[in-house]
């Protein structure tokens, strides 16, 4: 099956971007455009530190972690609405590059937003530790097998940026091993704006590569400051980002890391 890369060790194996259930079909991929609100824009994408150490987020005493499916977890109330601000204005600040692909024809996701890649070890940690996030959600995931277990966020951080009629198409995440040790094995998405319509990510049965009107088996809506993470590499769910009707849905795309102990 044909491969998308990924800046910052993370590679999209896709499919058909055709998705069903409680809401409607991926589309297309749209072209963006601006002054209306759909585009965005903005000079090129900088490789680099985001935030670094002025990213310094308050400890939160109260995250409660909620299966939403299988291996898959919701955090709320990672980051406060002025912490999100903080992130997603740095990162309107620097710019996108605009993340397309050739389309379901050439077996990739219909893929059409804003993308950023960073790589920030400051601010993986800082969204880990100093929220307080690991401490609710280790014990959650767990360790896997006898002698790995998770110890922190990939720097390679991404954020995206999804306007009106955006989308990123059906598809699979893989895992990666991490430069200096370790391997990923969940994703890791921290949305930073709420008040969006659509562009919930949707998840969807493995029939999904075999047929067009795939089963949605659940969702996850935006919403500032929640934290979705699930697992990837060879037990990744397809899954989607649905197109956006009103609103801009901004979110930092990294990875759970295991290493060993």
């Amino acid at each position: 099956m044909a491969q998308l890369a990924f800046v910052g060790c993370v590679a999209g194996r896709m499919g058909r971007s055709k998705g069903g259930g409680k809401g409607g079909k991926v589309p297309a991929a749209a072209s963006a455009s601006s002054g209306d609100g759909r585009g965005f824009v903005a000079p090129p994408a900088v490789v680099g530190s985001l935030l670094g150490d002025a990213f310094r987020p308050s400890r939160k005493h109260a995250i409660e972690v909620e299966a939403v499916g299988p291996e898959a977890f919701v955090a709320r109330g990672v980051l406060t609405p002025g912490e999100c601000d903080a992130i997603r204005s740095a990162a309107d600040a620097r710019g996108y590059s605009h993340a397309t692909s050739r389309g379901a024809r050439y077996g990739e996701a219909d893929r059409n937003h804003g993308r950023a890649n960073y790589e920030d070890p400051s601010l993986a940690n800082a969204i880990w530790e100093r929220t307080g996030l690991a401490d609710a959600l280790v014990p959650i995931l767990g360790p896997l097998g006898r002698d790995s277990s998770p110890t922190g966020l990939n720097p390679a951080v991404r954020v995206y940026r999804y306007a009106i009629g955006e989308v990123f198409g059906a598809h699979y995440d893989d895992a990666n091993r991490v430069a200096g040790g370790g391997n990923t094995e969940f994703t890791f998405l921290l949305y930073l704006t709420g008040n969006v319509v659509g562009g919930e990510t949707v998840f969807y049965r493995d029939a999904l590569l075999a047929h067009d009107d795939a089963k949605e088996t659940f969702r996850v809506a935006p919403e500032a400051g929640k934290v979705l993470v699930f697992r990837h590499g060879a037990r990744c769910p397809p899954h989607a980002s649905l197109a956006v009707e009103r609103g801009t849905k901004v979110v930092l795309r990294s990875d759970v890391v295991y290493t060993r102990r």
